[in-house]
């Protein structure tokens, strides 16, 4: 539908093209599918296992724990709020990085290789992520249900005893369970979301749109101006929006501070903090 478009437009009968659709252009179209494809599977399962680390040290630098003197269900509502707060804002800034890759991808293609090269580049991206996502699932099930395999108490040693879940066993499959939850949870199903983006955003910047022609003859300069500005943006998500982050998250701290303070529930230390009142 692409090629069609494009032809149609250029008032060229694309059925009766003549020379090999495989051209050199056509041929990078193929690679760089196969490496945006890549290149996304690993933002979304580097940004899955930065997720869970920013948990783990949130939970053990801020002491996230239900409150002892109040009863359950009240004793964990407090906890809870911070850690879904927490969440949020987390998750919503590691999702920053796939949606670039997501949109990068057919603006590359387009003004690097042309329109041929786009229509190979979602050639090559369609197969792999047929391939690779498939594999992914299955994968990352395998070690789920392995380790729901020991514990069961299914998994008998040489001797007939059951391996539970008190075994070295159990102990290393959590490793790659940690490692399986990515790939069966997140990557595999992404990678269907993932080609379905790219195809449409793909056939509508390159036919109502005609953002690429062609030959990369005159747009190539706009393909360097995307990947560098896709990497700035890669850059800010991970680096300039985390420092952002953490200078509102301490004014609001200051300001739950003072407005205590003003109440009379907590008393400001340090002359620094006397100074600002």
């Amino acid at each position: 539908s692409l090629l069609a478009t494009t032809y149609t437009s250029l008032d060229i009968n694309y059925m009766q093209v003549s020379g090999s659709i495989l051209s050199s252009y056509s041929q990078a179209g193929l690679v760089l599918g196969i490496v945006m494809t890549f290149a996304f599977a690993a933002n979304t399962m580097s940004s899955t296992l930065e997720t869970a680390s920013a948990f783990s040290d949130f939970v053990r630098d801020k002491d996230v724990g239900r409150i002892t003197k109040l009863p359950f269900p009240q004793s964990h509502v407090k906890p809870l709020k911070r850690l879904a707060i927490f969440g949020t804002i987390t998750s919503m800034r590691m999702v920053f990085s796939p949606l670039i890759n997501s949109l990068v991808c057919p603006m590359t293609g387009g003004f690097f290789l042309g329109v041929k090269g786009l229509l190979f580049l979602l050639s090559g991206s369609n197969v792999l992520v047929f391939c690779l996502s498939i594999f992914l699932m299955n994968s990352g099930q395998s070690w789920v249900a392995a380790r729901d395999f020991v514990l069961f108490g299914l998994l008998r040693d040489k001797d007939g005893r059951v391996v539970g879940p008190d075994s070295v066993h159990y102990e290393n499959l959590g490793v790659g369970e940690t490692i399986g939850g990515p790939f069966e949870d997140t990557t595999g199903p992404a990678l269907n979301n993932f080609i379905k983006f790219v195809a449409v955003f793909a056939f509508v910047t390159g036919g109502p749109g005609e953002m690429y022609d062609e030959l990369p003859d005159n747009t190539w300069w706009m393909g360097l101006l995307t990947t560098v500005g896709s990497l700035s943006l890669v850059a800010m998500s991970k680096v300039g929006l985390s420092l952002l982050l953490k200078f509102a998250g301490r004014i609001m701290a200051q300001q739950r501070k003072q407005q205590a303070y003003e109440e009379g529930e907590e008393e400001l230390n340090g002359p620094e903090d006397e100074d600002e009142v």
